[in-house]
């Protein structure tokens, strides 16, 4: 008798291996690395936290007994990195009778191609959970696609956050100034780390009413830097459409263009677009840091994954009783997080 049992040409490894290939799809700051991936063997991440106390020493004789070095607190901090899984089905259905267009030419549709187009779906919602979670991060609070509070970055640091109101609907306001208290906050609280310099991610709304403010707008008013503020345009990088680009008082403002579909509570039986930053938000942040912000990737749920590095993403099949489909099941275990939350400043404008 015939052998007519399914046989899928791809195993976990090859799945991951595939999905892992496909450039990101979603987010400004994967764009920006600025929380660079880390494979841990342990879905329990231990940091230590350091501070590290910079001073001038004094001249001596040569000859003389060395300053002794200020001792360095530390505590150790631990926290657990969520899980978040995904399960797909394929289904006859979604081949059987399928037509795709090749140049001029209609054929049915493959398993593999259907697989292909899975793939880059997984990859789309792991991406877009990653983003969502690192902006959580900059604002100091993760939380999930359900709305639940997953870690609040200043309480496990045990800081509170630091908060710069720009009051965009006053137009007396000095912008200069508040561009310089965000500076000053980021710089007192680096406490040993290093920077190149400071940037704020703001929502559009926020983006536009600054760019557009009274006591920004008199500083360019000369013809060349008039013209670059007229042709601010959005950034575009790998295919992707960032937002707009300004930079003033030493700070380079990004505009952050996007929502995302997500439950409003855990009870919501319905998805809602929210925006990443709330309207008239924002997040100043410091760059080039040694190691202030971290994405620390978990291993899978899976017993041949157990105590290895973690991969960003993971995939696997399983084959349905008597051919009725292929499942996809696939997981990311990552935990965006920012060592130092309090050189974090979130920006608001309350009017």
């Amino acid at each position: 008798m015939e052998d007519l049992s399914l046989i899928f040409p791809y195993t976990h490894t090859q799945l991951t291996e595939q999905v892992e290939v496909i450039p990101p799809l979603y987010g400004l700051l994967s764009e920006l690395d600025l929380f660079p991936s880390e494979g841990s063997i342990s879905r329990i991440v231990e940091m230590r936290y350091e501070e590290h106390v910079l001073r001038v020493l004094p001249a001596k004789e040569r000859g003389a007994p060395s300053t002794p070095a200020l001792p360095r607190s530390s505590k150790t901090i631990f926290v657990e990195v969520p899980h978040f899984p995904e399960l797909d089905l394929i289904t006859p259905q979604d081949i059987q009778d399928i037509l795709i267009q090749m140049q001029d030419v209609k054929r049915l549709t493959t398993v593999e191609e259907e697989v292909a187009k899975r793939l880059m779906d997984i990859k789309f919602n792991h991406d877009i959970t990653r983003e969502w979670l690192r902006c959580q991060a900059l604002q100091g609070n993760l939380i999930d696609g359900n709305s639940q509070n997953l870690l609040n970055l200043y309480t496990v640091f045990g800081v509170s956050p630091t908060q710069v109101d720009f009051v965009l609907g006053t137009p007396t306001t000095d912008m200069n100034a508040k561009c310089a208290a965000v500076w000053q906050a980021i710089t007192t609280n680096l406490r040993g780390e290093v920077m190149t310099g400071i940037e704020a991610i703001v929502d559009p709304t926020f983006f536009e009413r600054f760019v557009t403010h009274t006591n920004v707008l008199q500083y360019y008013l000369n013809a060349e830097q008039a013209i670059m503020l007229a042709m601010l345009v959005r950034k575009e990088s790998q295919g992707n459409m960032w937002g707009r680009e300004f930079q003033f008082g030493r700070i380079l403002f990004r505009e952050y263009y996007g929502t995302a579909p997500i439950k409003t509570s855990p009870s919501a039986t319905t998805l809602t677009n929210q925006a990443f930053w709330a309207a008239n938000t924002g997040t100043a942040y410091p760059r080039g840091t040694r190691k202030m912000f971290r994405t620390y990737n978990a291993p899978a749920h899976d017993l041949r994954f157990v105590n290895t590095k973690g991969n960003e993403i993971y995939v696997s099949p399983h084959i349905k009783d008597h051919g009725e489909g292929i499942e996809l099941k696939s997981e990311s275990n990552p935990l965006p997080i920012c060592r130092r939350p309090e050189a974090l400043v979130q920006i608001i404008s309350s009017n």
